[in-house]
């Protein structure tokens, strides 16, 4: 099972680093003192973008792989949390964690990224 969205990605022509604040690690659900060390990039707007400070956009995915034991589970009518559980548990990445990476890469905000999936408890 597949699921995914699109993320604007930050334009390349006015990307430049900002400060991160522990208020916004906490709107998003991650920890200030496990990004600190991190850069974070905003557009501020130009002539390429159309001052919008994004230009494109990049998919971000969640793959949910229907193992025997997933299959299981569904069947038993487990919760949609021990689902999930055992799905990350087996190696699954959530569309919130392929979003925070693309944050860390710089390739979106978290204003982006909190636009389009839900803040999770990892």
């Amino acid at each position: 099972i597949l699921a995914q969205r699109l993320v604007r990605s930050i334009c390349p022509a006015c990307r430049v680093p900002v400060q991160i604040h522990p208020e916004q690690c906490q709107e998003s659900g991650i920890e200030y003192e496990d990004v600190k060390h991190l850069t974070f990039y905003e557009g501020k707007g130009c002539n390429e973008c159309h001052g919008l400070g994004f230009k494109g956009r990049k998919a971000i995915t969640e793959f949910l792989d229907m193992t025997d034991s997933i299959k299981e589970m569904i069947l038993n009518e487990k919760s949609i949390s021990e689902i999930r559980t055992a799905a990350m548990a087996q190696g699954m990445s959530t569309l919130r964690q392929a979003a925070l990476e693309k944050v860390y890469r710089g390739e979106t905000t978290l204003k982006e990224i909190n636009r389009v999936t839900p803040i999770e408890e990892i």
